[in-house]
């Protein structure tokens, strides 16, 4: 499968976890825009929130994300999901779509 614009849309108002198991992060946010651009995969995020080591979600003040479309590999998953995979770093990332499955802004802790 291969990302484009109009694919990526789809999941504006829904979201989007990142994750990284070996380096030990994981990002979930509600997707603001959504874009291809110039061979990368980019969104910007009306609020992102990282899970932290007390095992909450913290606000993060870092609401732009993108990755090259040549390093990653893309499937759809069902339930209208879409998963990628990052070669070489080990970076996950799923898009919910808007009424999927959310994380509640209210247990973000702002800081």
């Amino acid at each position: 499968m291969e990302l484009s614009t109009d694919i990526v849309k789809r999941y504006e108002g829904g979201q989007l976890e990142i994750q990284n198991s070996g380096e030990g992060y994981l990002y979930r946010g509600e997707v603001e825009r959504a874009w291809v651009e110039s061979g990368s995969l980019c969104v910007r995020f009306k609020w992102l929130a990282i899970m932290g080591e007390d095992g909450q979600w913290h606000a993060s003040n870092d609401l732009d994300y993108s990755v090259s479309l040549q390093i990653i590999s893309v499937s759809e998953i069902g339930e209208n999901r879409i998963f990628y995979s990052v070669m070489f770093v080990g970076e996950h990332g799923t898009f919910f779509p808007p009424g999927g499955s959310r994380l509640d802004r209210d247990r973000v802790i702002m800081s």
